[in-house]
């Protein structure tokens, strides 16, 4: 698994290098500047609360800001007043997962250390080495074990190549500066200001690698698959444009491929797009519209997979069911990844009112999934939808009584039970 080869390059993008004096002056811009005298200020809290929960709770505050301006400088967004307000649900447990890794490094080294010198040398250096790009990944792909993923890593600092070695010495010297910084204020100020001060300095130089760290993958978007805004020229340098019209470049691009035959190439990129951004279901939907004009049969169905349960998990009932019927029609044999998404798919088909699809999903269903925890749910949902829908209580009776005559114990059968004794005083009924 490899990064797309070109994604939606921008010229004329000056290298991290030579924009040094840059980084240094994001963090005084308006936003982040107040945004840090206000957390550093809450130091001052611990006079009344617990210090530990004060400093986690700035550090988890920071640190989710921190990844907002990385994750907003690596599409193109380059000044804080570019920045675009909205919520990122997968961004907000990255500092979580950051600090997962600090501890698996942490683990890691603790272990090279009683094993002896030599492998203790080596973890820190590998540690040392792999730390920005572990960041950069966990950035791109929101993913905890992406970021441990060697592979990754690996990938990470070969698509960067040798300045990546320029970016490593640039965040050891910013983080011993902040150290050297520290050192000179500190007996300095009056002693209230101790926490308020070291706070800021953490934050500036902390918010200095973050913004470099998204520059460098802004810098090399199109070999790591990075979605960016679409750019023009100004007086300073680039200035982001909107979202649709880099939907918009990336269809043409799309289509241009399309139309010189080069459908290889389409399915590539498009590959990329939707494993960077699995949860993107326009991205997927790319793909696998790509996918049926190819003739890569097996990579189709193993998609059709994952794209399914993806619009059940975004509760997307409509578009999952015309997938399904779809992929039917071209492969006979295709079932979703677990025998459970069925009855999902049968429950939004009866939501839907497709009451005769809703019962043919689970035809059968005993028979092609014997070992199948979810039989029972079935036999209930079956005989719930003959008795409603259908009014052939006859039928659902039968059912549910072998659904209790086989799974007495199971929790779907007290309304099992219920259901069985409403259709037997209907009988009964005049």
């Amino acid at each position: 698994m490899s990064f797309p080869v070109q994604y939606l390059e921008v010229p004329d993008i000056l290298p991290f290098w030579q924009r040094l004096p840059r980084f240094f002056l994001y963090p005084l811009h308006l936003e982040p500047l107040l945004y840090m005298l206000f957390l550093s200020f809450t130091t001052l809290l611990i006079h009344i609360f617990p210090a530990l929960i004060v400093f986690l709770g700035i550090l988890l505050a920071f640190t989710r800001y921190a990844y907002k301006i990385l994750d907003q400088t690596a599409m193109g967004l380059l000044t804080p007043d570019q920045l675009q307000s909205y919520d990122n649900a997968d961004r907000v447990s990255l500092p979580y997962k950051q600090f997962g890794i600090f501890i698996v490094l942490g683990f890691i080294t603790e272990f090279a250390r009683r094993a002896g010198g030599l492998f203790f040398g080596a973890a820190l250096i590998c540690s040392t080495l792999a730390l920005p790009a572990m960041v950069m990944t966990l950035a791109i792909t929101r993913s905890f074990w992406a970021a441990l993923n060697p592979f990754a890593v690996i990938r990470m600092i070969s698509a960067v190549g040798f300045p990546y070695l320029g970016l490593l010495a640039f965040l050891f010297l910013l983080s011993a500066s902040q150290g050297v910084l520290q050192t000179f204020l500190l007996p300095r100020i009056p002693p209230w200001l101790l926490y308020p001060v070291s706070a800021f300095v953490a934050m500036y130089f902390t918010l200095i690698m973050f913004n470099m760290m998204g520059y460098v993958i802004y810098q090399y978007h199109h070999l790591l698959g990075v979605r960016v805004r679409k750019v023009g020229k100004t007086n300073g340098g680039v200035k982001a444009g909107s979202d649709a019209a880099v939907e918009s470049d990336a269809t043409d691009s799309y289509a241009e491929l399309i139309a010189s035959g080069q459908i290889d190439k389409a399915l590539d990129l498009a590959y990329e797009e939707q494993r960077i951004d699995p949860e993107n279901v326009a991205a997927h939907d790319r793909y696998h519209k790509l996918l049926l004009l190819s003739d890569h049969k097996e990579r189709l169905l193993s998609h059709a997979r994952r794209y399914l349960a993806l619009l059940l998990n975004k509760k997307l009932a409509v578009e999952a069911i015309k997938l399904y019927c779809a992929m039917r029609e071209h492969a006979p044999d295709f079932e979703p990844e677990k025998p459970a998404q069925l009855l999902r798919l049968a429950e939004a088909a009866r939501q839907n009112r497709d009451f005769v699809l809703a019962l043919s999903l689970l035809k059968g269903f005993d028979k092609r999934f014997p070992k199948s925890d979810e039989i029972p749910d079935v036999y209930f949902f079956a005989a719930q939808t003959l008795c409603e829908n259908f009014h052939k209580d006859a039928a659902a009776r039968q059912i549910l009584m072998t659904l209790l005559e086989r799974y007495p114990s199971h929790p779907v059968s007290d309304k099992a039970r219920q259901l069985l004794n409403a259709i037997e005083k209907l009988a009964k009924a005049p």
